[in-house]
């Protein structure tokens, strides 16, 4: 009896060390980061503006991206690669939260030196209002903690998103009130 006691005790204590070794080594990796979009040999904007726009139950979505010279010049040499995999990246991101990219295209304008994203989302009308999870969260943004400005008809921020300096405005065809991930039009 005391074998089967201290043998069943050795197996508990070597299953939960392993837990402790295992989990210990997962935690130095640090906490999660985060998303970020995959670019081509590690280009990044200098800026990006963007801007949302709803309609009916559709939001018209729009990112502008300026770049430097010379990663602009990158991007021009591997623009099909760079256009699939910031589509991809789009696409799988909102798809998260159960919306759609519809039709999403990037434009490359070389007077501006700038990349422009443009997709329609659907899914992301619930009742009477808009649920904006799948843009907030992946830039750990909110409207109410990061202080979005609200206009009669706009919420409008400036600020950094992972280390690039953005603009975003979300436009509503109708006075507005939200909380800090939906809006909705006010009473």
């Amino acid at each position: 009896m005391n074998k089967i006691f201290f043998y069943s005790s050795l197996v508990i204590g070597l299953v939960a060390l392993g837990t402790l070794v295992v989990g210990c080594k997962e935690n130095r990796e640090g906490p999660a980061k985060a998303e970020k979009s995959p670019k081509v040999e590690e280009v990044g904007p200098l800026r990006n503006a963007i801007e949302i726009k709803a309609k009916e139950e559709v939001l018209h979505y729009r990112r502008e991206s300026f770049w430097n010279d010379e990663d602009f010049s990158k991007l021009l040499e591997l623009k099909e690669e760079f256009e699939a995999k910031e589509i991809d990246f789009f696409r799988k991101t909102i798809e998260k939260y159960n919306r759609h990219a519809v039709t999403p295209k990037i434009k490359l304008d070389e007077s501006k030196k700038s990349t422009v994203l443009i997709s329609d989302i659907k899914g992301a009308k619930e009742g009477s209002w808009f649920d904006f999870d799948w843009f907030l969260r992946p830039h750990t943004l909110d409207f109410i903690d990061n202080h979005f400005q609200r206009k009669e008809k706009e919420l409008y921020w400036e600020g950094k998103v992972q280390g690039v300096k953005t603009a975003i405005s979300i436009k509503f065809p109708y006075p507005i009130s939200n909380c800090h991930e939906h809006v909705w039009p006010a009473r």
